[in-house]
């Protein structure tokens, strides 16, 4: 039986390939959700990074982002390139124990190989979505739900590792009190408090908020990365929250 990072790793394969095979459709055409891209644009940066996390794994050591290869411009290449980064990372995160020690940027000090299965299953979920959402329904490609077990650890990720440093940004204003997030398709459940802009606070579980806010995991993953509109969610409180949240991106 396969363990959850397992499975995490088991979904990131079939993403990474369907990421690719949505770009071959068009390479030139824009990306609306990672605005200034094309679709090569977004297999050349998802190759640099699985290349980045791959040299991580492998030496447990920091790598600079500025040291990610640079993408071939050939299309052909392209292709063999990502595909090559693709196989090899994900084999590399394979072959690594979870408890493994590798540097990080994660906000909680959380330095472990297994730190990475779950950044790659969430990077490659979202752009695979990226991707498909860009060719639309008129080419035949439908943008897929990211997997509820993949959105689940990509919220998880989300509110606890990225969130406090969106909300301390500058110029971030009307987001305030208590939220919690409910998955209408499975059990996760988050608390979060907006108002310590120094140090949002995010916990498991359910507690009294001041807006609830349910929908799939898939939903709220791609909403609290600003992929979907609120309309996709079930607002019970300050509907504002949700209305603001457009100010958060990464």
């Amino acid at each position: 039986m396969m363990t959850p990072e397992a499975d995490l790793l088991t979904v990131a394969a079939a993403d990474g390939q369907d990421l690719l095979t949505a770009a071959e459709g068009d390479w030139a055409r824009p990306v609306p959700d990672c605005p200034g891209w094309t679709a090569a644009d977004l297999v050349g940066h998802m190759g640099a990074i699985l290349g980045w996390m791959e040299t991580i794994v492998t030496t447990g050591q920091a790598v600079p982002r500025r040291n990610r290869e640079t993408p071939p411009a050939d299309q052909e290449a392209l292709t063999a390139w990502y595909a090559t980064h693709l196989d090899k990372t994900i084999a590399v995160l394979t072959a690594a124990p979870p408890e493994s020690p590798a540097w990080t940027f994660s906000c909680l000090g959380d330095h472990r190989a297994g730190w990475w299965r779950r950044r790659l299953a969430v990077e490659l979920a979202i752009h695979r979505w990226d991707a498909q959402h860009a060719a639309g329904p008129g080419t035949g490609t439908t943008a897929a739900p990211v997997d509820g077990n993949v959105a689940a650890a990509g919220i998880e990720e989300f509110v606890t590792e990225f969130l406090p440093g969106l909300l301390s940004q500058p110029g971030i204003a009307g987001l305030t009190g208590l939220v919690h997030l409910h998955a209408t398709d499975g059990t996760s459940q988050w608390w979060v408090s907006l108002d310590d802009k120094d140090r949002a606070v995010a916990v498991a579980g359910h507690r009294k908020a001041d807006t609830a806010i349910r929908a799939t995991r898939s939903d709220l993953l791609l909403w609290l990365t600003n992929r979907q509109p609120p309309t996709v969610l079930e607002i019970a409180g300050q509907p504002e929250v949700a209305t603001r949240w457009t100010q958060l991106r990464r």
